[in-house]
């Protein structure tokens, strides 16, 4: 906050005067005499002109962040897409395929990979589909469909609309390093809902045909007609007639040995290989494969150059990507491989990180959208990625929108939790902290009232050697509550009325604190994916009033930031989750910038 000085100053002049009257007496024999009149005394000031004098400088300061994601969280350099879907083709003719990406949102991207397979370094080329509007969900394909040496882009449409089961195709009419892509004129095909289109040739002509899924499980086949420059396809309504494969059901296909070979995933997270014996009437087998994801399994098949048949990616609903190796180029044998996405950290949607130092490196708990908590832990001395501990927080499941921060209680940790329904739970470890045993305290916050999609933190915030709990709600506002020993061991709570109450931010607080000096920040997320500054200062009291200072500059999310900030020699580690289940880490330092005023000067 701006400390403003304003120099007032007080002249006070003498002002003095006198009026004599002489008195004379007259008299018939004497001269009469005037007295002279007093001399003229000019009046000075008792303070003497000077010069302007400039005011002493002001200055404000904010926190600036750098971000170094790709150095913390995520080398790979791929976000979270959720509902991601990818095919991979060179579409730029520089003999490497590229993955073109779609998912919820619509847009579709190209990641080129600048590394190799076995250390990976993917980076998006930006506006490289510029021109492909498709609305949600986004399924594409790509494939050179008219046979004149440059690819096409088809793209299934999906979600709750009415244009949900649409197959769209764009043709570039530029050139592969600098596309321009417009969409072609051709009769309407649909499919029910979620349109999810593949392309392979099926009858041998030379020309890819289109094989396409719906939400309903089914398979559609329209035959590659296309001539003289004109896309054409038509229906084939009886070759997939008893296929089913679950819900949302998502094809990729290959050839193989002049055999078409279609791996379908679907909303359960399982992978069905089909194949059909041969001739044009021949009955389609399906067989589940070992291999699933937890849900909206969507496979794309991708050049293994060294080996015979191709290897497979499959992605899920969260927006992860697992690469599997075909070992024996029958499509049926997969090895799960870290090549190609490895050094990738995604917890998950919604996804709430809280960072804590444990002196030797960070401990990092994230709640996601399915109410699940993870643990992640990082030594400062390594290189490496955070490493989870994946059963850490075994047997703990909360309602959904998880969040969580690991504490003490009477030489115990303790896990404190807010979730979707507004309640904030307490778990006590009766293990160790290597095999930790969660029991849930059922009455440890008796008494707190529901905070809608409650995003607790804990902090010292008065210094008396006693955490108080901070709770940000659905509707934007942010809470304290201070606790003393009840007579039944558990703690009973009360507000901490007064210093809250200018904090509001639009819609779903999540709340970070950290001091520096006698001051303390709380940074603020909210459902626009900025992230509110507020600020308190120590006195003999106890924290003043936080009051606004602001957005985080240069720092914006993907709706519903939660951020997390620790402060250490005199620099901020801030680590920030959004909805899509990015996790962002920034460094951030305190710049100090004079506010330039007027001098004031004295009359």
């Amino acid at each position: 906050m701006k400390n403003r000085i304003v120099p007032f100053f007080l002249l006070k002049y003498l002002v003095a005067g006198a009026a004599a009257f002489i008195l004379f007496a007259c008299a018939a024999d004497r001269e009469v005499v005037m007295s002279p009149p007093p001399p003229q005394v000019e009046l000075q000031p008792l303070v003497e002109k000077t010069e302007p004098i400039a005011p002493a400088p002001e200055f404000m300061s904010y926190l600036q962040c750098a971000e170094d994601t790709r150095k913390v969280f995520n080398r790979c350099g791929i976000g979270a897409f959720p509902f991601i879907r990818t095919v991979f083709y060179d579409i730029d003719g520089d003999g490497v395929q590229e993955m073109i990406v779609g998912g919820k949102e619509g847009k579709l991207r190209l990641f080129k990979n600048y590394g190799t397979a076995a250390s990976p370094d993917w980076g998006v080329v930006e506006d490289y589909f510029r021109g492909i509007s498709t609305g949600a969900f986004s399924s594409p394909a790509v494939g050179d469909i008219d046979n004149d040496g440059k690819a096409e882009v088809i793209v299934g449409t999906g979600g709750f609309s009415s244009d949900s089961g649409r197959v769209l195709v764009f043709r570039n009419i530029g050139s592969p390093a600098d596309p321009d892509w417009q969409r072609v004129d051709m009769a309407e095909i649909r499919v029910g809902n979620d349109a999810a289109p593949t392309l392979i040739d099926m009858d041998g002509s030379g020309r890819p045909d289109l094989v396409v899924g719906n939400s309903e499980g089914r398979l559609f086949l329209f035959r590659n007609r296309s001539r003289d420059g004109r896309i054409v396809f038509a229906k084939d309504r009886g070759i997939f007639g008893g296929v089913r494969l679950g819900m949302y059901a998502v094809p990729a296909a290959a050839a193989s040995e002049g055999r078409a070979i279609i791996i379908a995933g679907n909303d359960m997270g399982k992978l069905y290989l089909l194949e059909r014996a041969h001739g044009r009437n021949g009955v389609w087998t399906r067989t589940q494969l070992r291999i699933s994801t937890p849900g909206f399994a969507v496979p794309a098949f991708v050049g293994a150059p060294d080996r015979k048949g191709k290897d497979l990616v499959v992605s899920d609903g969260d927006g992860q990507l697992y690469y599997f190796r075909n070992k024996r180029g029958n499509y049926r044998e997969w090895e799960l491989s870290p090549d190609l996405f490895k050094g990738r950290l995604l917890p998950g949607p919604a996804c709430t990180p809280v960072m804590a130092d444990n002196g030797i490196g960070k401990v990092i708990t994230v709640g996601n959208i399915h109410g699940e908590m993870k643990m992640f832990v990082q030594d400062d001395s390594a290189s490496g990625l955070p490493v989870e501990m994946p059963d850490f927080f075994k047997g703990i499941k909360l309602s959904g929108f998880s969040k969580g921060v690991l504490t003490q209680w009477q030489g115990e940790a303790l896990l404190v939790t807010g979730q979707q329904d507004g309640l904030v739970r307490a778990f006590l470890n009766s293990g160790s902290s290597t095999r930790p045993s969660w029991t849930e305290l059922k009455n440890f916050f008796g008494g707190l009232p529901k905070m809608m999609h409650a995003s607790p933190v804990i902090f010292d915030i008065d210094g008396d050697g006693k955490w108080e709990l901070i709770v940000g709600d659905a509707d934007g506002y942010v809470r304290g509550f201070r606790y003393e020993p009840g007579r039944d061991g558990m703690p009973v709570w009360r507000n901490i009325d007064a210093i809250f109450y200018g904090v509001k931010v639009g819609g779903y607080a999540s709340p970070s604190l950290f001091r520096d000096g006698d001051r303390i920040s709380l940074l603020v997320g909210e459902q626009d994916g900025r992230i509110r500054v507020f600020e308190a200062d120590m006195t003999p009291t106890g924290p003043s009033q936080f009051r606004g200072d602001g957005f985080l500059r240069g720092i914006s999310m993907n709706k519903h930031s939660a951020p997390s900030a620790i402060s250490r020699a005199g620099l901020v580690d801030l680590a920030v989750g959004d909805y899509d289940g990015n996790l962002r880490h920034f460094s951030c330092s305190k710049v100090f910038v004079e506010v330039k005023k007027e001098s004031a000067v004295i009359p």
